[in-house]
């Protein structure tokens, strides 16, 4: 995947819409989940949206560790890339922090790679999961 200009992002209904308000601030495209399913996809399957944002070549943003050990979810990614949290614990402006800290890093990963679902850490710091 090639960014000729910077990537757009697909928003999981899990990390909220505030702190998707927060990468807004910071000038990021963030589409957030609702903004595509009605009750704010509380009916969407994970590989349903996974599915679509990887159609719109946006990459995937989530807290939901999880998604990782399902074989639906990760075969709705097979054309993306899903970066996820490494701690699902964190205040709205921390997590708003960890993404903005890996932009660079999850640019480079999603160029590299023709797929991937990713650890976000402290600091900027990226780990691949899978595959």
């Amino acid at each position: 995947m090639s960014f000729a200009r910077p990537p757009e992002y697909f928003f999981d209904r899990s990390l909220g819409k505030a702190s998707a308000g927060r990468l807004r601030d910071k000038g990021w495209t963030v589409h957030l989940i609702a903004d595509f399913y009605r009750d704010d996809a509380a009916d969407v399957a994970d590989e349903e949206w996974i599915a679509e944002g990887c159609s719109r070549g946006w990459l995937l943003l989530t807290k939901d560790k999880k998604i990782r050990y399902r074989a639906n979810e990760l075969s709705a990614l097979e054309s993306g890339h899903l970066f996820c949290l490494a701690s699902g614990n964190l205040a709205l402006d921390e997590m708003a922090q960890r993404f903005v800290a890996a932009e660079q890093a999850m640019i480079r990963a999603s160029r590299r790679h023709a797929v991937g679902f990713w650890h976000v850490h402290d600091q900027g710091r990226i780990t691949k999961m899978w595959p």
